[in-house]
């Protein structure tokens, strides 16, 4: 669903933001890259510039995904939303100019369970955190400014942000990543809320962590 959102009535949006400086709509389809990962543990990185899968095995990567609890697992997609609206920076001008671009949008495909926004960030949390809130926050407007695309946002149970950087709560070391999925789980750190109230009025709750339970 929100990737044919993105196609169509985010890009109208998008082309709706810089109709006064830009004479015609972006002159072509808006690509959207994505990613649909189910494994039970694993880590994610930012793979812009480079390219390739965003998958790495646990504890290598920037944020690691513990998805679902004991037996059942979440089908999630993962959309390279900065990517997205990187593409509409042309020799023709920049039609996404001014918007905030967290890393990934990702969203659960086998269910209405979890939408998440999710900002990897290099360098230590501490000089990353309030710029990404604001990018987080930003994006979460953008969206639900969108009627068609606030209904699918508010059809999803748990609205999550999460920033992750070094220095955020995390997995101490890979050891022990092989134990039995339940053995490890309950035993993983409870993330660092971030309290936003502009976040909470729009139905998300924000969180600076390098580790994601979805249960």
């Amino acid at each position: 669903m929100i990737v044919s959102l993105l196609q169509s009535s985010i890009l109208a949006a998008i082309n709706d933001r810089r109709s006064g400086a830009l004479e015609t709509p972006y002159p072509a389809p808006a690509t959207v890259l994505y990613e649909d990962i189910s494994d039970n543990v694993f880590d994610i990185v930012d793979v812009k510039g480079t390219g390739g899968s965003i998958k790495r095995v646990p504890a290598t990567g920037t944020a690691t995904y513990f998805n679902g609890n004991g037996p059942r697992r979440h089908e999630l997609r993962f959309i390279r939303y900065e990517e997205y609206l990187n593409q509409f920076n042309t020799p023709q001008g920049d039609w996404a100019k001014g918007m905030s671009r967290p890393d990934f949008i990702v969203h659960t495909l086998d269910s209405q369970d979890y939408f998440i926004i999710h900002e990897l960030s290099e360098g230590a949390i501490g000089s990353k955190r309030h710029k990404a809130v604001i990018q987080i926050l930003n994006t979460v407007r953008f969206l639900s400014k969108i009627p068609d695309v606030k209904d699918y946002l508010d059809s999803f149970r748990e609205r999550l942000c999460y920033v992750s950087a070094k220095g955020c709560v995390g997995i101490e070391s890979p050891q022990g990543m092989a134990d039995g999925f339940m053995a490890i789980y309950d035993k993983l750190p409870d993330p660092l809320p971030i309290n936003n109230q502009s976040l909470e009025r729009m139905g998300f709750s924000a969180y600076a962590s390098n580790v994601v339970k979805l249960y």
